[in-house]
């Protein structure tokens, strides 16, 4: 991401650094009608004190949209979860430490105060 002095610095201002119709983009957007960003006054306060990941709504890396409506759109979630639970799974087998994911025994078994 190069903002537009940036961008002058490098002789890119005219493919970057600044929002406008024909350049590359990559910008979030975030919704700041949440509880913890509440109320609307000092808004950049806000975003960089309190916002986090999940205020992300949408998402667009050069020039294409690749979250929208907190959903990511540009890859299939549901695979890359089944993925990565197949690929831990063989990780855990593998090291040898397959029990280390199971809650024990005793866990619920009693209070533990």
């Amino acid at each position: 991401m190069v903002t537009i002095d940036a961008a002058k610095a490098l002789s890119i201002d005219h493919e970057r650094g600044s929002l406008e119709a024909g350049k590359m983009a990559d910008i979030i957007f975030i919704d700041l009608f949440k509880p913890h960003l509440m109320p609307m006054n000092m808004p950049v306060y806000r975003v960089t004190c309190f916002a986090n990941a999940g205020d992300v709504c949408m998402t667009m890396v050069g020039g294409q949209i690749l979250m929208e409506d907190y959903r990511v759109i540009s890859v299939d979630e549901g695979e890359i979860l089944e993925r990565v639970s197949e690929v831990a799974e063989r990780t855990f087998e593998r090291a040898g430490l397959r029990h280390l994911p199971d809650a024990p025994p005793t866990l619920w078994a009693r209070s533990h105060y």
